[in-house]
This record gives structure tokens, C-alpha cells and sequence, in this order.
């Protein structure tokens, strides 16, 4: 029935919003209520993008849209597209939102505010290039302060693209300071006119351009009674553009005082530094190095003498130090000759060497006779002498083991026989055999 009827695809209702969320997926959801009823409604976020003012739980507003059946709930609900204030303009609505937020953010705070450039060179204007605006700051400036040179920037002062070019004609001036010669001040200037009409200050956009523009900015926005965002933002507000000029320069009135007060405190300054100079000169006439100077010169010639002296007991103190201390040393050389020491010593050296040369030769004798005793007594247990008598030593078969008793032979034994000019191998035929309580000896084959 809803979507049937013609009067409910497109109407108009007028309410207070309660119960408002705005969804972190852009949409909105809220009631509208009044007396009597209360309605709910929704604006997704395609739809609500074009609303210049923040809605809030307590506001009255004329929304546009349908009306459908919401399935879930089986309620009906509004499906917004338009929404605007009721009673209060949207633009105002929307220009106390902004001016709160920015000011919640410090854009309007004293403390970031520049003051102006007390003699500029030269002076940015953004405004339109056809208004009356430029040529009453134009004007303002030649008859004020004719050394300035104003830098026109073109952009719209009014509509809905309005505000884009006003931040680009900042931008365009911003380069020109970098790269052409640098503006001392920028004026933002527009005559006046509705809130409609100068809406285009109040965008948010244009706001931020002027708070990040390094040149101090005046605002000069409508009349004296209109008040615009740029005109909290900017460093400087000038109730008009005329009064912008005059804020930005001073006069020529002003600079003739300033150059009189300046030529007076020269003269001043230069008239005291004449008087020191002419006091010290006065001075120096009466002092009394220019009347006796040789009395100074003596005065001096005796500090000199007196430094001298001190300066060549000074360099003569280190000198007789290493002197007495040459002399302590060299008598100490002479009291231990060194050569007297060298003799000394070779006459302790040669009676240590001739004592142990005697010990060295008495132990020599000693070991010699030793030595020869033990080689007698070696000579004479030696086996090999016996053999030189005619004796010989029997080995067994392994060359090795002395055969000393007949009990460790048999009869076919081989035995190896050691004389004093040789070895011979033998066997045993025969054993011994006893006749009469003596041996009788074995016959060898050799």
C-alpha cells in the first residue's frame, strides 16, 4: 500500500529528532516525534552527505523522502533523502557546528595569531578581479603607503564553487612568494552581501587554508555586522576590505613622524657621543701624559728594568738548579772510579778463577784414580780374560744361557763354545758316566 500510493513516495514531514545514532557505516538512524506520534527514519549515507549541519537529539527539522515497511519489525519507517532546519536556516545551523568544532580545535585561539608586518613590500589579494574590492584596497594603498605592490590572486566570491577557488588563488599566491618574491601579507576580501551570499567564507575548506598558511592573512568579509569563519581563522579581521588596506599599511603621515622621531633620536644620540668625545679630548689635554710624557716614559722605563730583572732570576733559577745538581753527580762520579772499580773487580775475578781451577784439577785426580781403579777391578772380573788363559764357556743351543753343571746336558744336546778368538758349535755323543766317584768326560764331535 505504501509503495502504492503515489502521496507517500515523495513527502514531507516535520518533527524533533530523538533517539539519533550516526553509524560508523555513514548511515543515520533516528525518530521523528512530536506531541502526539512518533515516526522512524533513516538516511543512509549517499543521502546524508549533503547536509551542511550536524543533526542532534532535540532539533527540529523537515526531512523529504518515502515511506516504506521496514520487514524485520513489520513497522513502517521513513526513508530519508533531504533534511533541513525548521525555524532556524540551515546555513546558520551549520555555521555555529563549524565554528564550534574549529574553535574546540584551537583554529581561533590568540596565541597562534601573527601580528602583521609593520611596512610591507608586497601585499596578496584573493577576490574577484571584476568586483569593486580591488579597487578599493588598490586605492587605499596608493594613497596611503605608494612603496607597496599589491599581487591579485582572481577567484569567485560567491556560489558553490566558490570556496575551491578561493583556496586555490591562497595556493597560487603561496608559489609566488617562493618562487618569484616573497608577500609580506595576504588579504582575503569580499563586499557584502546575505549569509547565502557569503557562505563560501564559511566552508570549512577554506578555513583550513588560511590557518595553514604561513602568511599572515587578514579577513576582510562583508561589512562592519557580518561575521564569516575566515574572520576567526585569520590572524587579522577587518570589518571591510578599505579597512583591511589601511590595517596591512601604514600611512605616509605616519612614516614622516616615524622618520622625524628617528632623525631626532640620531641627532640626540650624535650630539651626546660629540660631547663624550670632546669631554675625553678636554681630558687627555689636561692629563698628565701629554704635558710630561717623559716622566710616563721614565715611570715605565723603571717597570721595564724591574721586569727584567725579575725575568733573568727566573732564567738563571732553573740553570744554577741543574748546575749544583751537575756538580752533586760528578762527585759522586769521582768518589766511585770507575776504573779503579773495573781493576778491583778483575783482581776478585782472576783469584776466583786460579781457586777454581785447583778445585776443578783436584777433582779431576780424584776421578782419574777412581776411574782407573774401577777399570782394574773390571779387567780382572772380566770373563773374557780367563778365556786369554786357555778356558772357554760352553752356551746352550739359544747362544745365550752358560751351561755350569753336565745335569743340564743330554746325549744329541747342540752347544756353542766360546774361546778367546771365537765361537764353535759342538754336540754331545757320549754322557759321563762315574767310575770310581769321579767323572769321566763325554767325548765331543766338533
Amino acid at each position: 500500500m505504501f509503495e502504492a500510493e503515489p502521496k507517500f513516495t515523495r513527502c514531507y514531514v516535520a518533527g524533533e529528532i530523538s533517539n539519533f545514532k550516526h553509524h560508523s557505516s555513514g548511515h543515520m538512524y533516528f525518530t521523528l516525534k512530536d506531541e502526539h506520534s512518533r515516526l522512524r527514519a533513516v538516511m543512509f549515507a549517499g543521502k546524508n552527505r549533503s547536509v551542511t549541519f550536524r543533526p542532534q537529539d532535540g532539533m527540529r527539522v523537515i526531512v523529504a523522502g518515502s515511506l516504506s515497511v521496514f520487514d524485520r519489525d513489520g513497522s513502517y519507517q521513513m526513508y530519508v533523502e533531504e533534511m533541513q532546519p525548521d525555524g532556524v536556516g540551515a546555513l546558520y545551523v551549520a555555521f555555529v557546528q563549524l565554528k564550534e568544532r574549529l574553535n574546540s580545535e584551537g583554529l581561533f585561539a590568540e596565541s597562534r595569531k601573527r601580528p602583521l608586518p609593520r611596512y610591507p613590500q608586497r601585499i596578496g589579494v584573493v577576490t574577484s578581479p571584476t568586483g569593486a574590492v580591488i579597487r578599493d584596497i588598490c586605492s587605499t594603498l596608493r594613497r596611503r603607503y605608494p612603496n607597496t605592490k599589491v599581487v591579485l590572486s582572481p577567484a569567485q566570491v560567491q556560489g558553490p564553487t566558490a570556496a575551491g577557488t578561493l583556496v586555490r588563488g591562497i595556493e597560487r599566491l603561496l608559489l609566488y612568494s617562493q618562487t618569484v618574491e616573497p608577500i609580506d601579507v595576504l588579504i582575503i576580501a569580499r563586499g557584502g552581501g546575505s549569509l547565502e551570499e557569503l557562505w563560501p567564507f564559511n566552508e570549512e575548506v577554506l578555513a583550513r587554508a588560511i590557518a595553514a598558511c604561513p602568511i599572515p592573512v587578514i579577513s576582510a568579509v562583508g561589512h562592519e555586522t557580518d561575521f564569516t569563519i575566515s574572520d576567526f581563522v585569520a590572524d587579522v579581521r577587518a570589518a571591510t576590505p578599505t579597512a583591511a588596506a589601511e590595517q596591512a599599511a601604514p600611512t605616509a603621515q605616519e612614516l614622516l613622524i616615524l622618520l622625524s622621531q628617528i632623525k631626532n633620536r640620531a641627532e640626540t644620540a650624535l650630539a651626546r657621543r660629540l660631547e663624550g668625545a670632546r669631554q675625553r679630548l678636554e681630558l687627555s689635554e689636561r692629563s698628565r701624559a701629554l704635558q710630561d710624557p717623559r716622566r710616563i716614559i721614565a715611570v715605565h722605563r723603571q717597570s721595564v728594568d724591574y721586569l727584567e730583572s725579575q725575568l733573568r732570576q727566573y732564567a738563571e733559577r732553573p740553570i744554577r738548579k741543574a748546575d749544583r745538581k751537575f756538580q752533586y753527580l760528578r762527585d759522586r762520579v769521582v768518589r766511585h772510579d770507575i776504573r779503579h772499580q773495573i781493576e778491583r773487580q778483575r783482581t776478585v775475578l782472576s783469584g776466583l778463577e786460579n781457586r777454581s781451577r785447583g778445585k776443578i784439577e783436584a777433582q779431576m785426580a780424584s776421578r782419574n784414580s777412581h776411574f782407573e781403579k774401577l777399570v782394574a777391578t773390571l779387567t780382572a772380573l772380566n770373563p773374557l780374560a780367563v778365556l786369554s788363559r786357555g778356558y772357554g764357556v760352553i752356551y746352550g743351543a739359544d747362544k745365550t744361557t752358560v751351561v755350569t753343571s753336565v745335569s743340564q746336558l743330554k746325549q744329541g744336546d747342540a752347544v756353542h763354545l766360546r774361546f778367546q778368538d771365537g765361537t764353535v758349535g759342538a754336540r754331545i755323543v757320549d754322557e759321563w758316566e762315574e767310575d770310581h766317584g769321579r767323572a769321566v768326560q763325554s767325548r765331543l764331535d766338533i
